[in-house]
């Protein structure tokens, strides 16, 4: 059986790293459509990075689907940004990786760890990926939406900033091209759906964010109220 620890898998092994964290992506499918296709989304037209895609465990229980894969991706695409002379990264051919996916039936969450597993002393790429429903109260517009996050940390000595920084900016632009290629699988087996409704999701989307933003804060202000009250008794 597989063992998870979410927080072992997104610690850093270097003081200095490059962090980033997305807007959200929104998908015109439900949630339980994206994951079906999330667990089969390669081979897509946008996937040519992709060398090999293994599934190491899989353990299906009433509460959860916990999967392993071995993915193995083109080392060019992930380097290519960084000059042959300027560092022995670029020498990389293939970089192997781990993801990790939980599928919480009760959450409705499909939340997924990707890191390289090979050539860690010279660098570590890590992303998170949280699936959710858009508005799970509607019924009317299945929507699913993805929030990604990752961070690289680079051990090269003083160039080690740059190289982060060349990295990130290639692991940003696959970006639109991975969503890219989830649609693809989407519309393959669910057929191609209406986008017009995506700009009211969103708005309402930023909406309900704000009013538990306004809510939290609230929630802090009464508490600090309580205790200068308690303090000034």
């Amino acid at each position: 059986t597989c063992r998870y620890s979410a927080r072992s898998h997104y610690l850093a092994p270097h003081a200095r790293m490059k962090i980033w964290s997305s807007n959200f992506s929104i998908f015109p499918y439900s949630f339980d459509e994206l994951v079906s296709a999330f667990w089969d989304r390669y081979p897509n037209s946008h996937s040519g990075h992709i060398l090999s895609e293994d599934v190491l465990e899989r353990e299906i229980t009433p509460d959860f689907i916990r999967t392993r894969k071995l993915i193995v991706k083109d080392g060019n695409s992930i380097l290519k940004r960084i000059p042959s002379w300027m560092s022995n990264m670029t020498k990389i051919r293939q970089v192997p990786t781990l993801e990790e996916s939980i599928y919480d039936r009760h959450t409705h969450t499909l939340t997924t760890y990707t890191r390289n597993v090979s050539n860690g002393e010279l660098f570590q790429m890590h992303e998170r990926c949280i699936y959710k429903p858009v508005l799970p109260e509607s019924k009317t517009i299945p929507a699913a939406r993805l929030l990604r996050s990752a961070y690289i940390s680079v051990n090269s000595g003083r160039m080690s900033s740059v190289y982060e920084k060349v990295m990130m900016m290639g692991f940003k632009k696959k970006i639109s091209g991975t969503n890219k290629g989830l649609t693809e699988k989407l519309e393959e087996r669910y057929g191609m759906r209406n986008l017009h409704n995506l700009a009211q999701l969103s708005q309402k989307l930023r909406e309900k964010l704000e009013k538990l933003k306004e809510i939290k804060e609230a929630g802090t202000e009464q508490a600090t109220n309580l205790v200068g009250d308690k303090m000034s008794a």
